[in-house]
């Protein structure tokens, strides 16, 4: 309850801070909506000539597109600010004033940061899906509903995790900006399931960026595609990644040698 109320203080901060500059929520807003058409925009053309594309309809493509929508949202909204922020805090040794509060360091360092008009991306996203499963005409059960919330919860995981990792590497070094472009780059590939892309790229975005468990994965079990064998494998990644995660940031919290070094 105690880091739940620090979450929630944290979202209250963010939101004053961003209320200050309101423009930015249309800015942001016309962004979402634009990256949002174009995608729509590249499905309709794709399927005006086909039916199916390796299986997948195109009310089932909009379910990933939702789901790439909702994690980037949330990614942009507090990881990537909260990571950014902790980096910088890292190479002016401004993070000693975070070690100093008797508070969960890793949640001090890695969900302080909120932009709130992120927001707009979430919304879309579930927008989207929910539009999904209306033209699917989708009668969800119980046991698929919770496949679903099992695969979205795993995929928000292994992303934390490998954010968490990145992050604590600005313990040893400053070139980390390339790495996030790198991820930024291929978590575009998350708006096509993995399964259409060749062997090479399919095995990096399961077990290099893991956007394949964060969209593609819970998009399967939306639809009725997954099995539970395949949604415990995904947990039982999700699990030790956040463990080592964990693990290696309170490593790095031990080498920090702060700013009197």
């Amino acid at each position: 309850m105690k880091q739940l109320r620090l979450l929630a203080l944290f979202f209250k901060l963010g939101t004053m801070s961003e209320m200050e500059y309101r423009a930015n929520f249309f800015i942001h807003a016309w962004e979402a909506i634009m990256i949002l058409a174009t995608g729509v925009s590249v499905l309709w053309v794709v399927f005006s000539q086909t039916k199916k594309i390796d299986g997948w309809t195109f009310n089932e493509l909009l379910m990933v597109l939702g789901i790439y929508f909702f994690f980037y949202g949330m990614i942009n909204m507090t990881i990537s600010p909260s990571m950014k922020r902790f980096m910088k805090d890292v190479w002016n040794g401004d993070l000693d004033y975070i070690l100093t509060k008797p508070e969960n360091h890793q949640l001090m360092a890695s969900a302080r940061q909120v932009v709130i008009w992120s927001l707009a991306e979430v919304l879309i996203g579930v927008g989207i899906m929910i539009t999904s499963l209306y033209r699917l005409r989708a009668a969800i059960g119980v046991s698929q509903a919770l496949m679903f919330l099992v695969a979205v919860g795993a995929g928000g995981i292994v992303i934390y995790s490998f954010w968490l990792v990145i992050g604590t590497l600005s313990f040893w070094t400053t070139k980390i900006e390339n790495l996030l472009l790198v991820f930024y780059s291929m978590y575009e590939a998350g708006r096509w399931p993995v399964g259409m892309y060749p062997f090479w790229l399919k095995y990096s975005l399961v077990f290099v960026v893991p956007v394949a468990l964060a969209v593609t994965v819970p998009a399967e079990a939306i639809i009725g595609r997954l099995s539970w064998s395949i949604a415990g494998i995904c947990v039982g990644i999700a699990i030790p990644q956040y463990l080592f995660a964990r693990w290696f940031f309170h490593y790095g919290l031990r080498r920090y040698s702060g700013a009197s070094a």
